[in-house]
């Protein structure tokens, strides 16, 4: 990803602080059924060709699920190539009718190789404002996104980053002990 204009360098994610508190939620979303289901309702939502769920640690962790079918395929990539990270980096939703022609996403390799030509992302935030990454609708032609379909995508972010949240809790809850150690 080449430096955007306007937006922070790509290392505010990969800082020691954001990362420890990402580790709790990329382990508590595995195999989750009802993040799947709510990144194939954004998919419907929308009318888009795919949703991807993109959790942003030292690399993306996407699960993604195609609207046609409803499968859902998962892949681990470089944070430099992923639009999530260029949501994310905004701090905002990043909406594109044409992403050849958006000056953050022109050059990402899923935009070049003609796989993302409208893209629709919303950053996911823990309660103290960390971005943990996107959710995000997408399909290889350009197309406008109406209101409805960023709203509505922009809810159902909300509801994944509640499921995030409490994927989290029960993760680090399954990691400490039931009792706690008796100090002298």
């Amino acid at each position: 990803m080449r430096e955007a204009s306007g937006l922070p360098p790509i290392d505010t994610i990969r800082d020691p602080d954001r990362l420890a508190q990402i580790a709790a939620v990329v382990s508590g979303s595995s195999s989750s059924t009802v993040l799947a289901g709510l990144i194939h309702l954004a998919g419907r939502v929308a009318g888009a060709d795919h949703a991807q769920l993109s959790l942003l640690a030292d690399r993306q962790f996407a699960t993604a699920v195609r609207a046609s079918d409803a499968s859902i395929s998962e892949h681990v990539s470089p944070l430099e190539d992923s639009l999530c990270t260029v949501t994310v980096l905004s701090g905002d939703v990043l909406v594109a009718a044409d992403t050849s022609m958006h000056p953050w996403l022109c050059d990402l390799p899923p935009v070049v190789e003609g796989a993302v030509g409208a893209y629709l992302g919303v950053p996911l935030l823990l309660p103290d404002g960390t971005s943990v990454g996107a959710l995000c609708v997408y399909g290889p032609a350009p197309r406008e996104w109406s209101h409805r379909d960023v709203g509505l995508t922009c809810d159902v972010a909300d509801v994944v980053s509640l499921e995030l949240r409490r994927l989290a809790v029960g993760s680090r809850a399954e990691l400490s002990p039931a009792h706690p150690t008796p100090t002298s």
